[in-house]
């Protein structure tokens, strides 16, 4: 009988460990923290029109700009131009709460642009926005950087944002992003409950 891994197994995370760390996460907290950045975030925005992907691109010149939903390759491209230009054409009026270290990062945090994309792993939306942000700092050789930020809005979503801050807090940086990967890999709605993937 072959028995698959689960997601954290594949990143080197043991199913007692997920499960001990997921017991032990403070929900409460975790979910007002991830609130209050958001509402920071997207200050601007009419609560009606507010959904996921939400980006923020972070000049290292202190200019920004904001992207509703998952946006093309070309266009994030022309956004980045214009915020390392320092004239874009709709400036953001939020306040996009600064990185730290606690924030999950692909990059250096003083990268000419730094990414900061509010994210859900349920978001058909957000699973697509994935590959365009992944191949935008891939090419960038280290001048654009990546922060992901949670913003749960879909029905079982912040289970697996609690597992994936387990997995970070149980192996790193680079497996949480192994793992963001591999949960968006499992968006298609499977019959089983989420519970028993995580």
């Amino acid at each position: 009988i072959v028995v698959e891994k689960t997601l954290s197994e594949q990143v080197g995370v043991s199913k007692a460990q997920l499960a001990e760390c997921i017991k032990s996460t403070d929900r409460t907290a975790l979910n007002t923290k991830i609130q209050t950045s958001v509402e920071a975030a997207m200050k601007a925005v009419p609560a009606d029109q507010r959904g996921t992907p939400y980006t923020v691109l972070v000049g290292k010149n202190g200019v920004k700009a904001d992207i509703r939903g998952a946006d093309s390759y070309e266009n994030v491209m022309k956004l980045i131009s214009e915020v390392t230009a320092g004239k874009v054409t709709t400036p953001y009026a939020g306040e996009v709460p600064q990185v730290t270290a606690e924030d999950h990062i692909i990059g250096s945090p003083d990268a000419q642009v730094v990414i900061v994309e509010y994210s859900d792993y349920e978001c058909p939306f957000c699973k697509a926005f994935h590959p365009t942000l992944t191949k935008i700092v891939t090419e960038s050789n280290g001048n654009i950087a990546w922060v992901y930020r949670h913003w749960p809005i879909h029905q079982n979503s912040f289970e697996k944002l609690v597992a994936a801050e387990c997995v970070a807090k149980i192996k790193g940086n680079d497996a949480f992003w192994k793992y963001s990967d591999l949960l968006f890999g499992i968006l298609n709605p499977a019959p089983a409950p989420v519970t028993s993937q995580l």
